[in-house]
């Protein structure tokens, strides 16, 4: 009989849905218990996603300015591009006329006209424009820029020339800090509440083990295997994982519309996306994180609680 049994899934499905509904109220404390741990994990994923999103984009805007004084002769302001170019780590070297800056600064301002108008003639300097290949090497290539002697020729500030560079690698090192922050907190977050999930459908598969004690004991002695017990109990936590996985994607869905539009208008100069694929992706790992605490507190429920 157990033989015939054990080739017919439905007959697991069957008995973990009795199980399921003969325990409701535990069963509804662990979907309640893996929705909030899912729904958590899956938002500090999408938040890390954001945040890594928003730092790439800063760093694609990370460049270095080097300022040069109105009297600077033109053949150092060549030397000095030319050997730039030629340095493995910058991008692209581009020269800003004063007039050119000047120009950009009233496209910058157009929503202020009267800071333009204010104006006494042009301030501004030229520039010469560097796009770094990998926005971390900016002190490197910040370094190399000191030692040029060509740069203390052309600066506009030649008594302390670091003055004519503008860079913002500080903003950058804040940012690669904050990301690893994140990053180390959401793993110890996710672990915690991956953990907090997996007790609690160890403790409600106990108690259904528990209230099918004589069930199991008879099951035993006619010779059903350990996999024959176990099954229907593995299948009720994957049961309860699936419905809680849902709810938490349902939930992290609900936030990701409502949350990041407002957050895209707020800080409308930076941009940032969460793709589709990404948030299918959270969504398949909620899912799969989900099954494996369910199916995994159930046997360990039954390992621990049945001397099988």
């Amino acid at each position: 009989m157990f033989t015939v049994m054990s080739t017919n899934p439905a007959y697991f499905l069957r008995e973990a849905g009795t199980s399921f509904k003969r325990n409701w109220v535990m069963s509804l404390g662990a979907i309640i218990t893996i929705f909030l741990s899912l729904l958590l994990i899956g938002t500090s994923m999408m938040a890390s996603k954001v945040i890594n999103s928003l730092v790439t984009n800063v760093e694609s805007k990370v460049s270095i300015q080097i300022f040069i004084k109105d009297d600077a002769a033109t053949q150092d302001i060549e030397v000095l591009q030319r050997k730039l170019v030629t340095d493995s780590l910058v991008k692209s070297v581009n020269f800003t006329t004063k007039e050119q800056a000047l120009e950009n600064f009233k496209n910058t301002m157009s929503q202020s006209p009267e800071v333009v108008e204010n104006l006494e003639g042009n301030p501004l300097p030229a520039s010469l424009d560097i796009e770094l290949k990998d926005a971390r090497d900016v002190q490197t290539v910040v370094d190399t820029i000191k030692k040029s002697e060509t740069f203390a020729k052309i600066a506009d500030h030649p008594e302390d020339p670091e003055k004519s560079l503008k860079y913002g690698q500080q903003i950058v090192k804040k940012l690669f800090a904050f990301t690893r922050i994140v990053r180390i907190v959401g793993a110890l977050f996710v672990v915690m509440l991956a953990l907090v999930s997996l007790i609690f459908i160890n403790n409600t598969i106990r108690l259904a083990i528990y209230s099918r004690r004589q069930e199991i004991a008879i099951m035993r002695l006619v010779g059903a295997s350990n996999w024959f017990i176990r099954a229907p109990f593995m299948l009720e936590g994957i049961f309860q994982a699936l419905i809680g996985a849902g709810l938490a994607i349902g939930g992290m869905l609900t936030i990701q519309f409502a949350a990041i539009p407002k957050l895209q208008s707020t800080i409308s100069f930076m941009q940032f996306n969460l793709a589709t694929s990404t948030t299918l992706g959270i969504s398949g790992m909620l899912i799969i994180l989900g099954c494996a605490i369910g199916a995994f507190g159930s046997w360990l429920a039954m390992r621990k609680y049945l001397k099988i």
